[in-house]
């Protein structure tokens, strides 16, 4: 899950575990026990929600492309595909050499991608 889609997961449980005892009317007791399970749902999802699944930099998914044997691609589909792929690739070398820490390393992490790709059309059968 992403982190603001977690974030709003959370506002809305809150929300409606704030909201609903007070306009249903319901004894102290009750509005407290629904803030409680609120709360408690709200760190599940926190605790469930991995740095890694949603921030890019952090992730350490760098593994070479395993060849699938029943893949098939025609030459004329990688044909394409490395012409689609080839404006991404000079677009991010170009961002690589940004004057933004930021903006380069994610040209990097970009290239790495997309040298992936790369490499599994290499992998595929034709």
């Amino acid at each position: 899950m992403h982190r603001p889609l977690a974030a709003l997961t959370a506002f809305l449980i809150v929300l409606a575990c704030t909201l609903t005892p007070a306009l249903l009317h319901l004894p102290e007791a009750a509005s407290v026990a629904a803030g409680v399970v609120g709360a408690a749902l709200v760190a599940v999802i926190t605790a469930t929600t991995s740095p890694a699944q949603t921030d890019p930099s952090r992730r350490t998914d760098t593994g070479s492309p395993i060849a699938d044997p029943e893949v098939e691609i025609s030459s004329k589909l990688r044909h394409d595909l490395r012409g689609i792929i080839s404006p991404a690739v000079l677009c991010a070398d170009h961002l690589s050499t940004h004057q933004d820490e930021t903006v380069r390393i994610r040209a990097e992490q970009i290239l790495a991608a997309l040298d992936r790709t790369t490499d599994r059309l290499k992998s595929a059968k034709s």
